[in-house]
Parts: C-alpha cells; sequence; structure tokens
C-alpha cells in the first residue's frame, strides 16, 4: 500500500493559489457554498479547503474528518468538530448532524469500493443535503497520450498519483452515481491546458493525427470533474470551465524542439514581424 509523505501537507501556499484558480476545485466549491451552510469535510487533509471557505465566508459551520494522523493535527483547529479515522467509522454521527453540504474533494479515488460508501452515505444524509465531488479524469489528454508511448507512472500528485485506487472517467462515474441513487444536479467540467500537468507531454511522441483525435473532444481537456449531488430528482446543469489548447500540436513543435537551431530562426522571425506588425 502506498502512502502520503507527511511533507505534502506542510503547503502554506495552497490557499493563495487556490483563491486565484477559477478552474480550481476547491475554488469552485467555495463558489457553490453559499453563507450560512452547515458542511462536513470528508478527506480534510491539512485544513486548506476550511481555510479557504472562512476567507470568503463569514458564517459557516465546518466539520472535518481525515484519516491521516499527521495531516488531523494540522487541520483540526480550522473547524468546529474534527474526527480523526475514516468517515465509515463516523457515520452514526454524520447521520445526527443536519448537514447541508457534505464535501469529498479528491476522495472517492482513495475508496476500495466507492459505490458502497456513497450508497451508504446517501442512506444516512437528510433529502436536502447535497454531496460535492472533485474527482480528477483518467482520461485527460496528457494520460491518454502516455498511455499510448506505454507508460502509466505513478507519481506524488496529480491524476495517477500513487495513493489512488480508482480512476474515473465521466462514463463510469455517472454509473458509480446513478447506481448509488444519487442524483447529479450539477456538474463542472474544469479544463486545463495539456501542457499544465504532472505529465510532460514534449517527452513524448505524439503525431499530429493524435492531437487532432484529441483537440475534437473536450474531455481531452477536462483535468478534474466537480459534481454536485442530491437525493431529489433535478435536471443536470453542465458546465465547461477554463480555456483548451487552440494549437496544443504547435505548441507540442515549440516544447519538444525548443533547442534546435531552426525553431530558434523561425521564433525570431516571429517576433520581427508581430513587432513591426505593433508598430504601424
Amino acid at each position: 500500500m502506498f502512502t502520503i509523505s507527511n511533507n505534502s501537507y506542510n503547503c502554506n501556499d495552497m490557499i493563495e493559489a487556490n483563491m486565484n484558480c477559477g478552474n480550481s476545485p476547491l475554488y469552485q466549491i467555495s463558489q457553490i457554498i453559499p453563507d450560512g451552510s452547515r458542511i462536513l469535510d470528508i478527506g480534510a487533509g491539512n485544513g486548506i479547503l476550511s481555510r479557504l471557505l472562512q476567507k470568503r465566508h463569514s458564517n459557516l459551520i465546518i466539520d472535518g474528518i481525515e484519516p491521516n494522523s499527521y495531516a488531523a493535527k494540522l487541520a483540526k483547529k480550522y473547524y468546529r468538530n474534527f474526527y480523526t479515522g475514516y468517515a465509515q467509522n463516523f457515520f452514526d454521527l454524520i447521520a445526527q448532524e443536519k448537514y447541508d453540504y457534505i464535501i469529498l474533494a479528491d476522495v472517492i479515488e482513495h475508496i476500495a469500493d466507492p459505490l458502497e460508501f456513497l450508497k451508504k452515505l446517501a442512506s444516512i444524509i437528510s433529502i436536502k443535503t447535497k454531496i460535492i465531488l472533485s474527482i480528477p479524469n483518467i482520461a485527460f489528454g496528457a494520460i491518454r497520450f502516455s498511455l499510448l508511448n506505454g507508460n502509466f507512472d505513478y507519481i506524488d500528485s496529480g491524476i495517477i498519483e500513487r495513493t489512488h485506487l480508482r480512476f474515473f472517467t465521466l462514463k463510469t462515474l455517472e454509473t458509480l452515481i446513478s447506481n448509488s441513487g444519487l442524483n447529479i444536479e450539477k456538474i463542472l467540467f474544469l479544463q486545463r491546458s495539456l501542457f499544465r500537468s504532472e505529465i510532460k507531454i514534449e517527452n513524448l511522441k505524439i503525431s499530429p493525427f493524435l492531437f487532432h483525435k484529441v483537440k475534437k473532444d473536450p474531455l481531452s481537456f477536462t483535468y478534474h470533474f466537480l459534481i454536485v449531488l442530491t437525493k431529489m430528482f433535478c435536471v443536470s446543469e453542465k458546465t465547461l470551465l477554463g480555456k483548451k489548447d487552440r494549437f496544443p500540436f504547435f505548441i507540442y513543435l515549440i516544447k519538444r524542439h525548443r533547442n534546435s537551431p531552426l525553431l530558434k530562426i523561425i521564433i525570431d522571425i516571429y517576433h520581427t514581424i508581430k513587432s513591426k506588425r505593433s508598430n504601424k
């Protein structure tokens, strides 16, 4: 079993980074939750979500659960009640509270049986309680390119972070939610450049035809899914957030051949032409 290093929880600059990043799951969660809410943060980590929410709101009640004892020590001062352990061990306590929102931010991919977990959670919450999930997309374009090059290397953070037990595409995620008895009220597709991930695609061999195929699929640029779930029947609202790369193959060529003398000449000519046009 892989474990997360304690050092990974010592990140004090994450608040500002998420405050200013519109396609960050934590930023979007802070936008969705209204003032005055009662919240349970499952998998609270070092408490970053609570700290972010309290920067944006002045009237929240936030409880937290975190299995890592080191992270729990860092986080507990930012919560009303804090429980160290796995959420499954505290279902009786969760059932007693009337939470408005239960947040699972990058959590279910760490659970051995996410279907059983969501079914049990859905059975103990009130009809008014909403569950917010953020889940990385295993079909992100950079992961597709990496697999086509024969690579699937676990790393310390990101979509293929070494402690992930489950991986989800949109289809498998929708199936999981449907089987749990919950309904999707809102789904945000948080998009990211293919060149801004843990996979350095400029080091891979990729044909222009593959880039063309990937560019045609918006899900290739979706790094995270952010989903609001409810027990009530509803019509799902879908939103794309963030910009995909307009010319990914040309960016790839520039990055892959950045030390090429010919490429430097082409770039110099481009900048010269651009400068002359701007001076007219």
